[in-house]
């Protein structure tokens, strides 16, 4: 890091933090307490007010603040982009605070910066699905309050292909959002080990008062792998890498036959309705239990078409 970069983070640093170190200062950009020093000096010099307390560290002095940020035109195109995005995708609080800050930063840009950045995300857009998550939610709000404050949550969740729900305490530590779900990732202590949670299968979240401590690393459930093989026709093949399921890896074999493709999943039900909306253009090479699923699949429908 330079020395100009050095000079504004460390900036930053005292505006985020109201005293620091000239010790922690070093280690963190790992260079001497001497050339802090300096570097404080050199801040002083350019006119930020620094105040140093003898065997207690630097701060700045109460009220200064750095002037506000100017973005390049890249930096304002990210933020109209993501905030578009976000308000298309979720719902709450947050979504018309979102609106309301990106007002706020198009006030502040200069002028030929906001119509270039304008001028491009207008000819940009999102086609997101019409379920939109809401980040208002008492459940995720739940999650969020118990993963900040570090406590404990008992859960009536149901796990998959399972008829009755098990209780069972967590350990919460991150939230996370993939393919239109929101999932918990947690430490089970029924299971001992690291475990996600579909938000979507617990009928019932309570926080409880007990608190935890740091993350566990307790050993993440592994669940076995479907190794499956599907020859789709030639003609099918572009149509099939525009509508690809997730399970695909990159694997592909040409034969005069058609196109073999390999897919990995944890359940057989995750690929069905795929393979089935092909018709006879996908062939299920393997495993055979699969073939015999499909086979007992098809022929229940063409009952029910007779």
């Amino acid at each position: 890091m330079n020395r100009i970069d050095r000079l504004f983070a460390i900036l930053l640093t005292l505006q985020h933090k109201r005293r620091v170190r000239a010790q922690d200062l070093a280690g963190q950009f790992e260079v001497s307490k001497r050339t802090i020093y300096r570097d404080m000096s050199a801040l002083n010099q350019m006119g930020v007010p620094i105040s140093a307390l003898p065997g207690e560290g630097f701060e700045l002095v109460e009220g200064y603040y750095i002037p506000p940020l100017m973005f390049n035109e890249n930096e304002a195109i990210a933020l109209l982009l993501g905030s578009r995005l976000l308000a298309q995708q979720a719902a709450g609080s947050v979504t018309q605070s979102a609106d309301s800050a990106l007002a706020k930063i198009k006030v502040a840009l200069p002028e030929q910066v906001r119509v270039k950045s304008e001028a491009l995300t207008n000819i940009i857009g999102f086609v997101t699905p019409k379920a939109k998550f809401n980040l208002d939610d008492p459940q995720l709000l739940l999650i969020q309050k118990a993963i900040q404050e570090k406590r404990v949550i008992h859960l009536h969740y149901h796990g998959y292909k399972k008829e009755q729900a098990s209780e069972r305490d967590v350990e919460p530590h991150q939230l996370f959002y993939a393919d239109g779900l929101w999932y918990l990732e947690a430490y089970c202590r029924k299971r001992k080990g690291m475990r996600d949670f579909r938000l979507s299968r617990m009928d019932k979240a309570t926080l409880r008062n007990e608190t935890f401590g740091k993350k566990r690393t307790g050993k993440i459930q592994i669940q076995a792998i479907i190794v499956i093989k599907i020859r789709f026709e030639q003609n099918a093949a572009r149509w099939v890498h525009e509508q690809q399921h997730y399970g695909y890896q990159k694997d592909e074999k040409q034969t005069p036959y058609g196109v073999i493709m390999t897919y990995h999943v944890n359940h057989e039900s995750e690929i069905i309705p795929w393979i089935l909306s092909w018709g006879a253009s996908a062939e299920v090479i393997s495993p055979k239990e699969l073939r015999k699923t499909l086979r007992e699949t098809s022929l229940k429908m063409a009952n029910l078409l007779t």
